[in-house]
């Protein structure tokens, strides 16, 4: 991102995500989503965090559905705040999704994330509810929340459905989002596929007013997350199918979200990242700006 021109709203990027991103730590076939830690994530290009919370005793544990994953989310906020301190011309955006309710807590979730951006040290939040430009958040987390909120606070997703292809039109904002993530059997795989393809041919530079997300991931109970982002005997994975895909598509990408980022030496989140070599200004353009 450091490269890129202030002015370019965050949607008009092709930014590489990881879906459940902290599901590294456990090994159940059917919950592990990640090979990578968060920080090697970061290292290698991933830009959206798909962070989902316990809140239990009025602090957030990070988990997989209702599997503890040994995380706690100022863990998370250390690494992104660690990174953003090395590459101040980057930003992080982050999901945060209430994956479990409440237990044992004396007030909201909202108020308790409220709690970590007053009280941890670190990067700067964007808060507001309007998709940025990456010059307003350079060096900052920008919060897409999928959680309930009583005011404002960050980008307001909480309406999301699950297992869906859908639309929120927010006052502020406007996002497509394919997130169907059931996936029963192996044969499913290119049904996912297809539905994936079905937003990217929308995701260019015709829909630029929206921020499209579009989830490579999916799961089920005879394709696990690596057989459905990786392949195996059988065919390719999503991952390799998208690669494919990609040679073909004219225009950004939008957030895609990953499984197994790491897969084939990163190869889908260079391929993504590679998207945005186009908007880099030109060399002679920054040299006249910068007299």
């Amino acid at each position: 991102m450091s490269s890129l021109s202030d002015d370019l709203a965050l949607n008009h990027l092709t930014l590489p995500g990881s879906h459940d991103t902290c599901a590294y730590t456990i090994e159940d076939p059917l919950a592990k989503t990640q090979g990578a830690t968060l920080a090697e994530q970061l290292a290698h290009g991933v830009r959206v965090l798909d962070i989902r919370c316990r809140h239990q005793d009025d602090v957030f544990h990070i988990n997989h559905a209702h599997i503890p994953l040994g995380l706690m989310f100022e863990d998370v906020i250390a690494v992104c705040a660690a990174f953003l301190a090395r590459h101040p011309g980057e930003c992080i955006v982050m999901s945060v999704k209430d994956e479990c309710g409440s237990r044992d807590c004396t007030r909201s979730f909202a108020q308790t994330f409220g709690s970590y951006v007053r009280h941890h040290a670190g990067p700067r939040w964007y808060l507001d509810e309007t998709i940025p430009s990456l010059g307003e958040v350079r060096g900052a987390i920008v919060l897409l929340r999928r959680f309930a909120s009583e005011s404002a606070l960050g980008i307001d997703l909480s309406a999301w459905p699950e297992n869906d292809t859908f639309e929120l039109n927010l006052p502020t904002a406007a996002f497509s989002i394919q997130d169907e993530y059931r996936v029963p059997v192996r044969a499913s795989i290119d049904y996912k596929f297809r539905v994936i393809e079905a937003l990217l041919v929308h995701t260019g530079r015709s829909s630029l007013g929206r921020w499209m997300i579009n989830f490579c991931s999916g799961t089920g109970m005879g394709a696990n997350p690596r057989m459905v982002a990786c392949g195996d005997d059988g065919g390719r994975g999503i991952n390799d199918m998208m690669l494919g895909r990609l040679a073909g598509h004219d225009g950004p990408c939008g957030t895609v979200m990953i499984d197994f980022c790491e897969y084939a030496d990163w190869a889908l989140v260079r391929a993504l990242v590679a998207r945005n070599s186009p908007l880099v200004p030109d060399i002679g353009t920054v040299q006249m700006a910068g007299r």
